[in-house]
């Protein structure tokens, strides 16, 4: 004769609390590159990293943060010296966006002087191409402010 034992109760765990979510960042891409500009949006969209307006030039990014405000810019270097100059307007808080707003950008190379002025405009990341997707969107990550309970505490 075989006993049955009754099943023993699964032990209870309190509820783990989800990782916070921060909603994306208003990015402006700024990539004449049509391919590049499109993969990189539409996986930082699915990637819930960024809402990203897509441009092609400099000259219309200059426009635009004159009237609209961003989270962040991502701008090619392809137009080195009218990209330089729009991160210096922004910095002087000459745009809708706030003087201290994060900034990435992308270049076929970087000497020196270029790297130290990058240096004075508070860059945050230089991506050199070629770059993978997977390196531009550590970059986009690398944007978005920190979580409010993952901050150093003062």
């Amino acid at each position: 004769m075989a006993i049955i034992h009754a099943p023993q109760p699964l032990p209870v765990h309190p509820p783990v609390a989800p990782a916070p979510v921060l909603p994306p960042i208003t990015l402006l891409l700024v990539e004449p590159q049509f391919l590049l500009r499109r993969t990189v949006a539409a996986v930082a969209r699915d990637m819930r990293l960024a809402d990203p307006k897509e441009l092609t030039s400099i000259e219309q990014a200059e426009a635009l943060v004159a009237i609209q405000p961003f989270d962040a810019l991502f701008l090619s270097l392809d137009e080195e010296d009218a990209a330089l100059a729009l991160m210096g307007l922004v910095r002087r808080g000459g745009t809708r966006c706030a003087a201290d707003i994060p900034i990435a950008v992308t270049a076929a190379a970087c000497g020196t002087p270029l790297a130290l002025r990058l240096k004075e405009l508070d860059v945050r990341r230089l991506l050199l191409r070629p770059f993978k997707v997977k390196g531009v969107l550590d970059a986009i990550a690398a944007l978005r402010p920190a979580p409010l309970d993952n901050r150093a505490t003062v």
